[in-house]
């Protein structure tokens, strides 16, 4: 029988050439988009390069406050990175996480440069930085815990910088290199970060406490990222339960303002918490806005298809009709109609992941996924079970979304009345 629905599905496509290309050009063109997408933002989550072991890291880069009139807090409020003081005397201390690590994530840098405008990003760091974030030394090594503490001037650099600064010389460590009123003296060049990095990024790293700390003694927000890695994602509840127990006694002791930590997320709940009021997120309710973003983007061209295939139907009226004059089963007709229509899907889809390839592979330098404020993502073909078989269940979805009405209705004919003229 499924070879007979295959033979039917070839004639039937190859007869109407039209409806074929467009059925398969809304479902590939859609497929394509769910897959660079997908990809995109896996690569971007799941880490690569120095971010290779993202899953076991979650971040706090987010600390809001509200000030407090006679114990009640007011409707404004403030949001910035993490402070220096909080992250230094309370959240760097956190003992449930087997590194913590305090950095500003990518500054813009900007410099002149044997006469011509350069635009850069460099980025403030303690020693345990480069024990979170596995980067590949080139030559040299990192600055240590005892230099950062004592403010040396030191810098890692990573190969792109070295060659903009020193052309092709080998050998760079010991050098200076400025930045702003500092001299920094060389002790690591490293490969560039990959450019789907989100916390891993700069192109000049030194240590954080190389500048002046200006902020007021009860000011709680500022400039720098927090990052936690345990084990395993197990010990999530315990640094979470941990460092919100630091804020609550701030919070307790500040009676002027009321202090929200957010996080500690992992990279995809950073994505999907936004730059809106952290407070106010909610990892059940964003994800269900996402899902159903996911739906519309899905049923938009699934009610297309469906209209083009109730004009396939009116096509093959004459057929239908006669073979159900001489007997086929209206549960053989439907599902032989959603054999064809998921067939028709699927094969748009397989279309829709070679485009995506093509797409990637021709433009991705070229096209990039805004991810934030701050950072552009280059399209990314990274091949992905998870993601490919989340693209076979849409391909599957928008073949029964589109085929099980009209399926249902070509069912329900009446061969005599529509030979004699009538409507299906």
């Amino acid at each position: 029988m499924i070879k007979n629905y295959f033979k039917i599905f070839l004639k039937v496509a190859l007869q109407n050439k039209l409806f074929t290309f467009l059925s398969l050009f809304g479902i590939s063109l859609t497929i394509m988009f769910v897959m660079i997408f997908s990809m995109t933002i896996s690569k971007i989550t799941t880490g690569s390069g120095p971010e290779k072991d993202l899953k076991d890291v979650v971040f706090c880069d987010r600390i809001k406050t509200k000030q407090t009139i006679k114990g009640k807090a007011n409707n404004g409020y403030s949001v910035s990175s993490c402070g220096r003081r909080v992250s230094e005397t309370y959240l760097k201390k956190t003992k449930s996480a087997d590194i913590v690590s305090m950095y500003t994530g990518a500054m813009p840098w900007e410099f002149i440069l044997d006469g011509k405008y350069q635009k850069r990003a460099q980025n403030q760091t303690d020693a345990e930085y480069w024990e979170l974030f596995d980067y590949k030394f080139l030559s040299g090594r990192p600055y240590t815990y005892e230099e950062v503490t004592n403010g040396a001037n030191l810098a890692v650099i990573t190969k792109s910088l070295k060659e903009l600064f020193f052309g092709n010389e080998e050998n760079v460590l010991g050098k200076i290199i400025h930045y702003t009123s500092l001299d920094l003296i060389i002790t690591g060049v490293v490969e560039d970060p990959s450019k789907s990095a989100q916390n891993a990024v700069g192109d000049l790293y030194f240590p954080y406490t190389l500048l002046k700390n200006t902020e007021a003694p009860d000011d709680y927000m500022g400039g720098f990222t927090l990052a936690f890695k345990g084990k395993d994602t197990k010990q999530f509840k315990a640094i979470s339960d941990e460092t919100h127990e630091m804020i609550a006694r701030l919070d307790a002791a500040d009676t002027s303002r009321a202090i929200f930590l957010s996080g500690p997320l992992t990279q995809l709940g950073k994505m999907m918490r936004g730059y809106g009021d952290p407070e106010e997120y909610s990892k059940g309710s964003t994800l269900f806005k996402f899902l159903l973003f996911a739906l519309a983007f899905i049923l938009l061209p699934a009610v297309n298809l469906m209209a083009l295939n109730f004009a396939r139907i009116h096509e093959r009226g004459e057929e239908i009709a006669v073979r159900k004059s001489f007997g086929a089963a209206s549960r053989v007709l439907r599902s032989q109609f959603l054999f064809e229509n998921i067939l028709m899907t699927l094969t748009g889809g397989v279309i829709g992941i070679i485009l995506s390839f093509l797409v990637v592979d021709l433009l991705g330098n070229s096209l990039s996924l805004n991810v934030n404020y701050f950072s552009n993502v280059p399209l990314t073909f990274s091949f992905n079970y998870l993601v490919f078989a989340a693209s076979l269940i849409a391909c599957l979805i928008f073949g029964l979304l589109s085929g099980y009405l009209p399926a249902i209705r070509l069912s329900r004919m009446k061969p005599a009345l529509y030979l004699k003229g009538g409507e299906l």
